[in-house]
């Protein structure tokens, strides 16, 4: 099922945001007089193909996903009829040529505002960003926060939910500063500041997923207190042998009295083969249990486990139902949040290539095809809010991926008319030549690192 959805959410991001951004080529060109042949989505053979309107167009699908193209009337691929000469791209002036070339990238923008519009109209649903326990040695408990502390700003900016925190301290870790966090404690806001510098924003390494920075930085979410209530006991397992049913609140283990289910898990994990005294409360009161957590083998560990599935019973359900934010935003409020919202993420991104570029960053942050459909699957998961904001961010860097400088690319290609303008005339055949044969080997290397760090990170 899991690899179904990443399949249709690939397809489905790969075919929205590929169709737009060669529809903004396609539109352009066409309503500034140049002749197009071929809209395509895909390359390869074509597995559909059909020709449409006066000048017999050709739609067509590739057998490969990864991309797409417009082909444009061009005296470079072939002979022009004299009459057809004046729609020719390569004949057009340097403006409309940069026209045409740059309007991929901007469909894409505007695809990305118009996701995140409709992201903030559906409503986007978000944690609270408070604190739970802090370990020792973290640079938030050296920050003077404390467990309970809900952060409401980083350096002046609001601070809403959890992924409000993240972006503010990417942001703050890029630009390697100390940043003062508004901090609310028993109702009263207090400023501190957290030294975020020395922090590489991204992590990670070769063949596993880059460590969150709020991991990082040592924030833990804080969790309502609540019993482990069992909602499913496995046949033939320990808890079994001992009597527990579904319904049943495990309480205690060894006289400590535990109210975070997580906590439990992992105490009963310790006590892989050796007897546990459990305190178990159902509505005819409270009885203890013995039981052997039985060892079993987890991504590389032997823990112990018992044979049940636990479901989260809060003792304050209103506590725990404060955490989780629902916001909803009119089209005109929505609008400026994604104009912001594509803001902030165009000056992260930009910042995150030029640290790769510096060697501050490690190339095991760059994702591929795999990575894009994985996280594709599961955003369809999460509803169709999530989704969106994952359409727009994945749309958005497109064109700023598009817009790099990298010959085959487009920013490749107006980097070529640039040098034109400067130069009063076009760039040699020969130097165009060179110029792509770099890009080949540079995007043919970029698809080796990206598929590797992807394949790596699957067999981990």
């Amino acid at each position: 099922m899991d690899i179904l959805l990443s399949v249709v959410g690939f397809l489905l991001t790969i075919g929205i945001l590929v169709a737009f951004h060669e529809y903004g080529h396609y539109w352009v060109a066409r309503r500034l007089g140049v002749r197009v042949l071929t809209y395509s989505l895909g390359f390869g053979r074509a597995i559909y193909s059909t020709r449409r309107g006066p000048e017999a167009i050709e739609y067509r699908v590739g057998l490969f996903p990864l991309g797409g193209y417009v082909r444009m009337l061009d005296e470079r691929e072939g002979p022009v009829d004299p009459a057809e000469r004046h729609r020719a791209f390569n004949r057009q002036s340097l403006k409309v040529r940069a026209a045409i070339v740059a309007a991929g990238p901007a469909a894409n923008v505007v695809l990305a505002l118009v996701f995140w519009w409709l992201m903030f109209m559906v409503g986007t649903q978000g944690v609270l960003p408070k604190v739970g326990d802090l370990a020792g040695e973290s640079r938030l408990s050296e920050a003077g926060l404390e467990a309970g502390d809900v952060i409401r700003a980083v350096d002046g900016d609001p601070v809403i939910t959890l992924s409000d925190l993240r972006l503010s301290l990417l942001n703050g870790a890029i630009e390697q500063q100390r940043v003062p966090l508004t901090v609310e404690r028993d109702g009263r806001e207090r400023e501190v500041m957290l030294d975020l510098q020395g922090l590489d924003p991204l992590g990670g390494e070769i063949g596993r997923q880059p460590t969150d920075i709020l991991d990082r930085v040592g924030f833990s979410l804080w969790r309502a207190p609540a019993h482990a209530e069992i909602a499913e006991v496995q046949p033939d397992s320990p808890a079994m042998a001992a009597g527990l049913e579904a319904g049943a609140r495990i309480v205690a283990i060894d006289g400590r009295e535990y109210q975070d289910p997580w906590a439990l898990i992992e105490a009963i994990g310790a006590r892989a083969g050796e007897p546990a005294r459990l305190v178990v409360e159902t509505d005819a009161g409270r009885r203890e249990v013995m039981v052997t957590p039985r060892p079993t083998e987890v991504d590389g560990e032997v823990v112990g486990r018992i044979g049940v599935a636990l479901a989260a019973r809060p003792l304050d359900p209103e506590a725990a139902e404060s955490m989780f934010l629902v916001q909803h935003a009119g089209p005109i409020e929505a609008m400026g949040l994604a104009v912001e919202r594509s803001w902030e993420m165009t000056t992260l991104t930009l910042s995150v290539f030029h640290r790769l570029l510096i060697g501050q960053a490690s190339i095991a942050n760059l994702s591929g095809p795999v990575a894009i459909a994985e996280y594709a699957g599961k955003s369809l998961l999460l509803g169709l809010s999530t989704f969106l904001g994952f359409l727009a961010l994945v749309s958005l860097s497109l064109a700023i991926l598009n817009l790099l400088p990298i010959p085959m690319l487009d920013g490749g290609h107006l980097l070529l008319y640039a040098i034109e303008a400067i130069k009063g005339g076009p760039v040699g055949a020969a130097f165009e030549e060179v110029f792509a044969r770099i890009g080949i080997l540079a995007l043919g290397l970029l698809m080796v690192v990206v598929f590797y760090n992807d394949i790596a990170r699957l067999m981990h």
